[in-house]
């Protein structure tokens, strides 16, 4: 089995325009797949009334997926890759586009050497 970096993690105090900016959150998935060097396929997302979204990244190396919390100016983030840099680093790069504070939930490696 290959190594997988599975993380699960929770951006709190959001810029909220930034988390209801359907746009921005692609782009911002698809900046943060090239930042760990992996292959987006496909962005899938749905944009919620009165507000909230949720989207995926599909990757070659497995997905990211988000869900915003605007109520509460959050955003979960979920990263399964067999990428070869450390998938916390989607978290940050998160945070600093979102100006939050990252919390870690879990941070497992599954299979590999």
């Amino acid at each position: 089995m290959a190594r997988i970096q599975a993380i699960i993690g929770l951006i709190k105090d959001c810029n909220l325009e930034k988390l209801e900016n359907i746009t921005l959150m692609e782009g911002m998935l698809e900046k943060a797949a090239k930042l760990m060097d992996l292959t987006l396929l496909k962005t899938v997302s749905h944009k919620f009334s009165p507000q909230g979204l949720t989207a995926v990244a599909l990757l070659a190396e497995s997905h990211i997926a988000i869900h915003t919390y605007p109520e509460e100016s959050s955003i979960f983030v979920e990263v399964m890759s067999c990428g070869q840099r450390d998938a916390k680093e989607v978290l940050e790069f998160m945070a600093d586009m979102l100006e939050g504070k990252v919390k870690i939930v879990i941070d497992k490696i599954i299979g590999g050497v």
